[in-house]
């Protein structure tokens, strides 16, 4: 059984650079730019018209922007409810999503009868972590429970309750140095298709992505903006 990717017949994995898995197209697509193997980098400025052309002659393309429309959406918000104190296991950590901030909080240890525990709050969402292993995440929910999710579904939440949220890129000289926030992995996968440095833990990408950059922080209802005086911090 072929693997999704496999599904396409020409597939954009960087801006203007292709995999192309059905050789019957190198006709066309080397009249546009440069075919190397299996990977085509487009030079022309017809890229419109050759991906027109392609889908016309029965080939299957799927492009970044085809990529950026299937990124999971957000669930509706979740209400954040009344407080509950928790102890935690030896040894772990809890923070939680601050959907003003949008990244992860340490929540602030509470002793309760010798025992350490975390305040926290229904709707919230939590990651745990013990030292420096692998973390876990859960929703705080109805009743004091915690319901375990995964990453995804921990930061899809999270941005779900932030209100008109918005994030800001910083020049890095001729490129863009975008913000460090958490990113569920779906975009963060696709985000790092983009990226062609890293710098302090900024993804770093070049002009040509910035429109595709803001779309995927788009998905995720994030504002992404640009502020051109400032280099990475």
């Amino acid at each position: 059984m072929k693997s999704a990717d496999q599904r396409y017949d020409i597939d954009e994995i960087a801006p203007g650079r292709f995999v192309v898995r059905d050789t019957r197209a190198s006709t066309l697509l080397k009249r546009e730019g440069d075919l190397d193997g299996r990977l085509f980098t487009l030079r022309s400025w017809r890229r419109e018209g050759l991906l027109a052309r392609l889908r016309e002659r029965g080939f299957r393309v799927r492009t970044l922007e085809d990529r950026i429309r299937t990124l999971p959406l957000l669930p509706p918000p979740l209400p954040v409810g009344s407080s509950s104190w928790h102890p935690l296991p030896g040894g772990e950590r809890w923070s939680v999503f601050d959907p003003q901030r949008l990244d992860w909080v340490a929540v602030p240890v509470e002793a309760r009868n010798g025992l350490d525990g975390c305040v926290v709050r229904q709707g919230q969402v939590i990651r745990r972590r013990r030292g420096r292993g692998v973390p876990r995440y859960a929703l705080v929910a109805a009743g004091a429970t915690l319901h375990a999710i995964d990453e995804t579904e921990a930061l899809l939440h999270g941005y779900a309750q932030a209100t008109t949220p918005i994030l800001t890129a910083r020049r890095d000289g001729e490129r863009i140095a975008l913000p460090r926030q958490p990113l569920p992995s779906p975009h963060h996968r696709l985000l790092r298709s983009l990226t062609v440095d890293t710098v302090d833990d900024h993804p770093i990408i070049t002009p040509d992505a910035w429109p595709l950059a803001q779309a995927i922080y788009a998905r995720l209802g994030v504002r992404l903006t640009l502020d051109f005086q400032a280099g990475v911090e």
